[in-house]
């Protein structure tokens, strides 16, 4: 009997070694992965980045942390840290089965290891062609455009035309022919990582600021990890909006997306800050506003204490912008006054709020404080400005169809990596240059895998069917040798 129960004992041991064993490796090379990319010195000096790590792997994902010495750039900066850095990306894509990156450095175009990539979307004189009026030509002026996006589409050469000026805008369907990058063998709108930034400034020659960029750093990933861990009964308050807009020809962006976006996924606390009150007296809004807003003039009093009141779980704004404020809605100021226990996510459909050479950007302050997520332009973008349909391709690619089609894929689920760089492939440029630039320029702060639903903990995986044959074939062993011993495991009368 004493032999019996040890072989049963063993056997079972067996079952939840094999069964333990193939389910960890199933997990392991079905998984998708998460790579954080950084510098020595970042990697060195925070107090959470390994914490953060162990929080992605909870979450499900292979994490890995690369800095510059995995890809041999120490020392590089500009454009060579930049190609050394997608270079490394090519390749870790497919051998780690890479689906997310974090970029976690300073942002600037000159600096290293991980500088935003130098880009110039907006080809003076170039013509492209749009379905309804015919040719478009670009009358802007071309200007440097810092740009994570070069590290998430990957396939494409970015200087197919070979003069020194990456990402130029072109006709993207262009067969034969190449146009500026585009073309065959250029710039591509898919991507192959979602790709998020937490910029941290400063180097090992600037100590004194990458000091204080750590501890801001350590800060927002420990919010990442709380905000990811919460009870689910506990986000109630996500589900709410605060939507701004400066000049009575703007409010066209929040009513369409009241009407069109949240109030479809059942979000209908909705905080509408507008400049109506003239067009509302004259009964003239366009469109016209069927309920009143919560402010008919937008200030930047009357957002922030909508935001302190009523702790909305997505904030966008469309609005005039540089790199420290949103004309009307923020500024860096305001930012820093805000309640950073319910941080919001956010796209600013504004000029220049992430101007990657301003240490304390809007963008940057706000996911500091006040923010999860924000999404803004690290230069100049393009409206329109005044009422045009969303749902067409012909304003998609505007800044208030970004927002538009932005704020709709978080809500209905999508994390905010892959809500930014899934407008950007679905994206009709509609021949604009400017549109291009718009697409570039748009980029995110924060971790491309946050959603706004997401809470904690994360249930086990159950275990693939195929695993569960093997479990089975071990305990029909099992019982078969038990069957066979039976009569010396029962008990005697």
């Amino acid at each position: 009997m004493r032999f019996s129960a040890l072989l049963l004992s063993t056997m079972l041991q067996l079952v939840i070694t094999v069964v333990t064993c193939f389910h960890s490796l199933a997990v392991a090379q079905s998984a998708e992965s998460y790579a954080i990319v950084t510098s020595s010195a970042i990697r060195a000096q925070s107090t959470m980045l390994n914490a953060f790590v162990a929080h992605k792997q909870a979450r499900g994902f292979n994490t890995y942390v690369f800095d510059e010495n995995d890809w041999s750039a120490g020392g590089l900066t500009g454009d060579a840290a930049a190609e050394a850095l997608r270079t490394f990306l090519q390749q870790a894509k497919n051998e780690y089965n890479l689906r997310y990156l974090l970029i976690i450095g300073d942002p600037r175009v000159d600096t290293g290891p991980v500088p935003m990539k130098r880009t110039y979307p907006r080809t003076t004189g170039a013509v492209g062609q749009t379905p309804s009026f015919g040719t478009t030509t670009c009358n802007f002026s071309q200007s440097q455009v810092p740009s994570d996006f070069y590290y998430a589409e990957l396939g494409g050469d970015w200087d197919l035309d070979n003069d020194g000026l990456y990402g130029e805008f072109g006709q993207a369907s262009a067969v034969g022919t190449t146009t500026g990058d585009f073309g065959i063998g250029g710039v591509e709108l898919d991507y192959d990582l979602s790709v998020g930034r937490i910029p941290t400034y400063g180097s090992s020659n600037n100590p004194s600021l990458l000091a204080d960029g750590i501890i801001k750093l350590d800060h927002i990933l420990t919010k990442i990890i709380n905000y990811q861990t919460v009870s689910a009964a506990s986000i109630d308050w996500r589900f709410s909006v605060l939507i701004a807009t400066e000049g009575a020809n703007r409010l066209f962006y929040g009513e369409a997306l009241t009407n069109d976006v949240f109030s479809p996924q059942g979000i209908t606390a909705v905080d509408r800050i507008y400049d109506s009150a003239s067009c509302t007296l004259a009964g003239n809004c366009n469109p016209l506003l069927s309920t009143a807003p919560t402010y008919d003039q937008c200030t930047i009093p009357n957002v922030q204490t909508t935001l302190q009141s009523q702790t909305p779980g997505l904030v966008t704004w469309l609005t005039h912008g540089g790199g420290t404020g949103a004309a009307a809605v923020m500024n860096t100021l305001t930012a820093a006054s805000l309640d950073d226990t319910k941080p919001f996510i956010t796209f600013q459909a504004s000029c220049l709020n992430s101007q990657v050479t301003n240490t304390n950007n809007l963008s940057y302050s706000l996911l500091v404080n006040g923010a999860i997520a924000t999404v803004g332009a690290t230069a100049i973008s393009h409206g329109p400005g005044s009422p045009v349909d969303l749902t067409s391709a012909a304003h998609r690619s505007g800044i208030a169809g970004m927002g538009y089609e932005f704020n709709q894929r978080v809500a209905s689920g999508h994390s905010v990596g892959d809500a930014l760089m899934g407008l950007k492939q679905d994206a009709d440029l509609y021949g604009r240059c400017w549109y291009w630039q718009n697409q570039v320029g748009f980029n995110l702060f924060g971790d491309p895998e946050v959603r706004l639903f997401d809470s904690g903990p994360v249930s086990v995986p159950m275990m693939p069917p195929a695993f569960m044959f093997v479990a089975g074939l071990v305990l029909l062993l099992v019982s078969s040798i038990v069957s066979g011993g039976r009569r010396s495991l029962k008990p005697t009368i």
